[in-house]
């Protein structure tokens, strides 16, 4: 064997008889560390920081503590204690936490007085901010408790509302009789209401009318001067588009006089803004009364957008007669058809309305966004001209929106003087039908992420 497998053999044998004394000297502390636990086995039970103090003083009085070492292997081994305890009592992460962090804010405030000079271990000793950093320390765990718990319930409400599933609460005794009572007169309420049973398409159907009377409390409570202004405001769109035909001398569009020409554009299109806008801020914002059984997302959506289709269906009316009254405004060639392009161009509206609704469940800023769409679609939408008025290269770009076609097909049906023949009725037609097949499947997909208030 040659020198250096000796001097190997024994640095390997002195590093051995190292590690194996201070494993014995480890699990001496440790075990009169233990010895004073389980002296005292509920020094940690209630939390109290006192009880701390006093077991980690008995620790410290009843084993070697002069060197940082000696005390730091005391407190491994009562934080190694309080591991195993918690452990078996299957104590709560939050609660272990907080029963961790007191053990090591009581050895902190401990070992600053040590290297200070106090004596610890004198009869009445406690920390001078012993108190404070406690009432901190429990300030904190008592917050991420609530924060805790009411993260829960939310995870809890949208898992239910996810898997279409009842979301159900822990209640006390008393409150359960109290909640079987109103449930049974709730029914019976509900029965000589009438005779559908709740969750099936005739109670959903039942809960339109009353949708819509809340609808009109809304409006005529709140919302008064959005009613003025629903008269107002295509009287002073219709004014800006007069007026910049008038400052051209233009007095007629293709046979059709300006005051009626801009009327249609402006009123149809501020229709078309506000039940958009109105549609898709219902499906987020109405949640309070998704509470209520037999009403969902969508029938509190169709309820607003109809109703702001009637309401500007008077507002034409009031516009044309008073217009007509002083002389401005012609009335139009056919009533029907007229009446029924403004009402297709309120359904693709909509529709467009559950769209934006159904995409802001999951991105809440794109309704943000929505003012600037609308006002993108507006420009390609005919209101302020028609596609015939437009060189022919750039006359496609704006048939690819379905809107245009709309506005052009009411303008032919309005005037007997104009005939469009950009506009295809097959092509508005098409694109209306899968804007609202395109706006129900969304919605759909959306509505386990609506949750109620």
């Amino acid at each position: 064997m040659s020198n250096q497998d000796r001097i190997r053999n024994w640095r390997k044998r002195r590093s051995t008889r190292h590690v194996d004394g201070e494993a014995a000297e480890a699990e001496a502390l440790s075990s009169a560390a233990a010895g004073q636990l389980g002296a005292r086995p509920d020094w940690r039970g209630a939390g109290d920081v006192i009880d701390v103090l006093t077991g980690v003083l008995d620790a410290l009085a009843s084993a070697p503590r002069e060197s940082v070492a000696s005390r730091r292997r005391i407190y491994e081994a009562l934080e190694s204690e309080l591991d195993a305890k918690l452990a078996r009592e299957g104590a709560q992460p939050g609660r272990a936490d907080f029963q961790r962090r007191q053990l090591r804010m009581v050895t902190r405030l401990l070992e600053i007085d040590i290297r200070a000079g106090v004596d610890v271990l004198m009869t009445g000793y406690a920390p001078a901010t012993l108190d404070t950093d406690d009432a901190r320390l429990t300030d904190g765990f008592e917050r991420r408790e609530q924060q805790r718990k009411q993260q829960e319930a939310r995870d809890a409400r949208r898992l239910a509302s996810r898997e279409d599933i009842a979301h159900e609460i822990a209640l006390s005794s008393h409150e359960k009789r109290e909640v079987a009572l109103l449930r049974e007169q709730l029914s019976g309420i509900r029965a000589r209401q009438h005779g559908a049973q709740p969750g099936t398409l005739q109670s959903r159907l039942a809960s339109i009318a009353p949708l819509l009377r809340f609808q009109l409390h809304v409006l005529q409570n709140e919302s008064r001067v959005a009613l003025l202004w629903s008269v107002v405001g295509p009287a002073v769109l219709l004014s800006l588009i007069s007026s910049l035909y008038f400052l051209m001398g233009t007095h007629y569009v293709l046979g059709m006089d300006v005051p009626t020409f801009s009327l249609l554009g402006a009123t149809t299109w501020i229709m078309f803004r506000q039940v958009v806008f109105r549609t898709s801020t219902s499906y987020v914002s109405a949640r309070g009364l998704i509470n209520l059984e037999s009403v969902t997302p969508l029938a509190i959506a169709l309820v607003q957008g109809c109703l702001f289709i009637v309401i500007y269906l008077g507002v034409y009316a009031i516009l044309i007669g008073v217009g007509h009254a002083l002389g401005l405004i012609t009335l139009p060639v056919r009533w029907s058809g007229a009446i029924v392009y403004v009402v297709m161009m309120g359904c693709a509206s909509v529709a467009m309305g559950l769209i934006f609704g159904s995409i802001a469940t999951r991105w809440r800023f794109f309704l943000r966004l929505a003012p600037v769409i609308e006002r993108c679609l507006e420009m390609f939408s005919s209101v302020f001209f028609v596609t015939e008025q437009l060189p022919e290269q750039y006359r496609q770009y704006f048939l690819w929106s379905p809107f245009a076609h709309g506005m052009q097909l009411l303008r032919s049906s309005y005037f007997a003087s104009y005939t469009s023949q950009d506009a295809s009725f097959a092509y508005f037609i098409t694109a209306l039908v899968f804007l609202c097949v395109l706006g129900v499947a969304m919605e759909r997909l959306a509505r386990p992420h609506v949750q109620p208030m």
